[in-house]
């Protein structure tokens, strides 16, 4: 068996410019093979953009008329940096077919966020999508409960060929569809998996929280396949007594003012329901992730010399710092997009991934440790040997 790796990459991010030679090639794939409403496609080919917006802290909260009333319900240290050193998120725009047939609209589907971010990983690898034979997805926000999005997402690819599984360890979902994408694809049991993962924040979020501010919206995807380089080693590990730190939960906005005549606004929002269990989450952060990325080392019989960079998931300004400190990787080996896109949960490790390449930081043959925490909890980290067919898709139409 051929080295098994990634071989393609992208992301959604509304609002980030497309490169120019894939916007026509984007249009006619997601206009002849998916489902995808064409308001969404029609902004692609005027704008060159990704449907949706940037949200700054101006227009999410400082030009609200309820931004003294947030600023006053903050403790007073969090009033004295109310936006923990987020500058901006992105923001999908709104659902067409909700907006035109719903007298409340809603925030665009994950899973048409899902299937943007999987056509592009699909154009980038310049394969035939009849070849693909599984998908692996995680909506940590899903269309519905039950079921999960992955078999729509096939079927709004049209892969026909494809069969669907979900997989969910919440933010470190992604870094997980890697592992088991590999050991698929090495057993001879799967020959093309696409993995693909969202968090659409603005379908979840209580604004009146103090930790709404970090939180944004974005999809990534990509393509396990034999190739010349790829996977290495990994390690994964779990502290279920966190279980219950980080939940949804239905409820009223914390910063609400209502009639007994008032309409019903509760909705399912993120909650940091056990604070014992959240301070622990942060306590151990450091040592969690050092552990899943030295153990993952070991394995690959690697020292930390021999890494040539660190990407990872970002879900607090500080996080991804401490982490870098934590494994001994040096500021030129690591990449984050906090300050522009926040904390995107399960795309941000892929996202990371992604734009280290185009930005020319990962190179071909390069030792990558992708690595993720997610609520639950669990930490994983997979070590990839970049492979030139990755380095070449994730260019192709730059």
């Amino acid at each position: 068996m051929e080295n098994v790796g990634l071989i393609s990459l992208a992301a959604y991010l509304p609002a980030n410019k497309i490169d120019e030679k894939m916007v026509p090639v984007l249009v006619d794939f997601l206009r002849q093979n998916t489902s995808l409403p064409k308001e969404y496609i029609d902004t692609i080919e005027t704008t060159g953009l990704m449907p949706g917006s940037i949200e700054t802290n101006y227009d999410g909260w400082e030009s609200q008329p309820w931004f003294e009333a947030w600023i006053n319900s903050l403790s007073p240290k969090k009033q004295q940096d109310p936006f923990q050193g987020t500058v901006e998120r992105r923001r999908v725009p709104m659902d067409p077919v909700s907006v035109r047939e719903s007298i409340i609209p809603h925030p665009m589907l994950p899973s048409d966020a899902e299937v943007i971010a999987a056509a592009m990983a699909i154009l980038r690898s310049g394969m035939n999508p009849n070849d693909i034979d599984l998908v692996l997805a995680h909506s940590q926000v899903p269309d519905h409960a039950l079921p999960q999005n992955v078999s729509l997402v096939q079927h709004k690819l049209g892969l026909k060929n494809a069969g669907a599984y979900s997989i969910d360890t919440c933010c470190s979902s992604f870094v997980s569809m890697i592992e088991i994408a590999t050991a698929m694809v090495k057993s001879g049991i799967k020959k093309n998996v696409l993995v693909v993962s969202s968090f659409l924040d603005s379908h979840v979020t209580d604004k009146s929280t103090h930790f709404s501010v970090d939180t944004g919206d974005g999809a990534s995807a990509g393509i396990i396949s034999a190739t010349d380089k790829g996977y290495l080693a990994s390690h994964s590990s779990s502290h279920g007594d966190r279980h219950d730190g980080i939940i949804y939960e239905s409820r009223l906005p914390l910063l609400y003012k209502g009639l007994h005549t008032s309409p019903d606004h509760r909705q399912l929002v993120t909650t940091f329901h056990n604070p014992a269990a959240c301070k622990e989450i942060a306590a151990n952060a450091e040592g969690d992730m050092k552990h899943v990325v030295t153990t993952a080392m070991e394995k690959a019989n690697l020292n930390i010399d021999q890494v040539d960079f660190f990407v990872t998931h970002q879900p607090v300004v500080w996080a991804g710092e401490v982490w870098r400190n934590a494994v001994g990787i040096s500021k030129d080996k690591f990449y984050e997009s906090f300050k522009k896109y926040g904390n995107i949960a399960t795309a941000a490790s892929a996202t990371n991934f992604t734009e280290a390449i185009e930005l020319g930081l990962i190179k071909a043959d390069d030792k990558v440790i992708v690595a993720s925490s997610g609520a639950g909890e669990n930490h994983i980290a997979v070590i990839q040997e970049v492979s030139n067919t990755l380095i070449e898709n994730v260019k192709r139409f730059a």
